[in-house]
């Protein structure tokens, strides 16, 4: 059997459920949540598009890819998960009759010095950061990458995708980028530890390698608005985007002027990293850099991501520009997050995995979401389920929760 006698069932599949009427509901609920404007009920997302590979064999059995070709075996994982998603979860998800492509990049991630990891190779095993300047921050050995994109080679993807898939679905590319999360990428060159000493001893070559990465990523995002490398993927009914980033699923399409624009996108910013310093220390070295990059997306769309404990920061990060989402992890507090926030921006509020998964019973599932609701007090926000990691034998505990999360979002 042929790759796309393998895929063309599946994207009949996609194409079918992607058709149910319920999908139109959906879109909706999801844009006027993200436009801020009444939704009549909460979305619920369990994101499954991050549950490891090894663990979906328990879902979809052993070597449910059946393809030879790499982007043929990509796309059929991202069918299948996708399908089983849609018929056994019963959150939110919205089924686009889409099959989602990467860009062919010819390189662009070179800072001039290597940002390695240093792991034992298991798949959810730790991993540490080899940091170039371990022994101290050198500004003369950095370079300010750009992001190259193969447009040929895209092209040539984009048209296999089609091909595999019998024309079916709509085929989008993805453009890589450098991201908006550029204390990440200084902890990669320095490391988390020796930056805690930096801010002390040496603020002005801290200071000046996050001036330099961020310099680079604004430089990028315009040159990438320039050559039309957008992330701006509109439906077929021209209505809606289809966002790329986990747990946005959907917002109303920007002005067709604005489609061909870095603003269209929606940004992950992020320091995670920086979880460690205080809420002046972050405003100083961190919040001022990732200002600047959120300027640029003035579309009002700017997620901000934080799975520590953000309740001192909230201060600082309300005042990003353009901010629209905020991630409320289980170790924050939604019911700060909704005084602090008054309706200006989403809250992205999200249950305990490793609960879920390994301690609850549905009566405390559903005890833990009605409070995170009664915190919330009315401010707009989605139910969500993340970073899981494992299902812990038992699949069924993914259409539990969604199933009782919307119970709570309609009560």
């Amino acid at each position: 059997m042929t790759d796309a006698e393998i895929l063309k069932p599946l994207a009949a599949r996609l194409l079918e459920l992607a058709g149910r009427a319920e999908e139109g509901e959906k879109k909706e609920l999801w844009a006027r949540h993200n436009a801020l404007l009444p939704t009549g009920k909460m979305p619920v997302c369990v994101t499954f598009e991050g549950i490891p590979g090894r663990q979906w064999e328990l879902m979809l059995g052993a070597g449910f890819v059946r393809c030879e070709g790499a982007l043929a075996r990509s796309v059929e994982s991202d069918l299948r998960r996708r399908i089983w998603a849609a018929e056994n979860i019963g959150d939110d998800h919205i089924v686009w009759p889409a099959v989602f492509v990467g860009g062919a990049s010819s390189g662009g991630r070179d800072w001039g010095v290597e940002l390695e990891w240093a792991g034992s190779g298991e798949e959810l095993g730790a991993r540490r950061v080899v940091a170039p300047f371990e022994d101290g921050i050198d500004l003369s050995k950095l370079r300010r990458p750009q992001t190259a994109v193969d447009e040929r080679a895209t092209a040539l993807r984009l048209e296999e995708a089609a091909e595999l898939t019998g024309g079916m679905l709509a085929v989008a590319p993805g453009y890589p980028g450098l991201g908006e999360s550029p204390f990440e990428t200084a902890v990669r060159m320095r490391g988390m530890e020796r930056i805690f000493f930096d801010v002390y001893d040496a603020p002005e070559l801290l200071h000046g390698m996050m001036e330099l990465i961020t310099e680079a990523i604004v430089a990028d995002h315009r040159r990438r608005g320039e050559r039309g490398w957008v992330n701006c993927a509109i439906d077929e009914s021209g209505r809606y985007q289809m966002l790329s980033r986990w747990r946005h699923l959907c917002a109303f399409a920007p002005p067709e002027e604005k489609r061909g624009a870095i603003a269209a996108e929606w940004p992950y910013v992020s320091a995670q990293s920086a979880s460690g310093l205080g809420p002046e220390m972050y405003g100083e070295f961190v919040h001022r850099y990732n200002s600047r990059i959120a300027k640029l997306f003035t579309q009002g769309n700017v997620y901000y991501h934080g799975c520590e404990c953000l309740d001192a920061k909230l201060g600082v990060i309300g005042t990003l520009p353009n901010l629209r989402r905020h991630h409320v992890s289980p170790w924050s507090s939604v019911e700060k997050a909704a005084a602090h926030y008054a309706g200006r921006v989403v809250l992205e509020v999200h249950s305990h995995p490793g609960e879920v998964f390994f301690g609850w019973t549905k009566t405390e599932m559903r005890a833990e979401l009605k409070r995170l609701v009664a915190e919330a007090s009315g401010h707009p926000m989605s139910l969500n389920l993340s970073d899981i990691h494992s299902v812990n034998g038992e699949p069924a505990t993914l259409e539990r929760w969604a199933s009782i999360a919307q119970e709570v979002s309609r009560a």
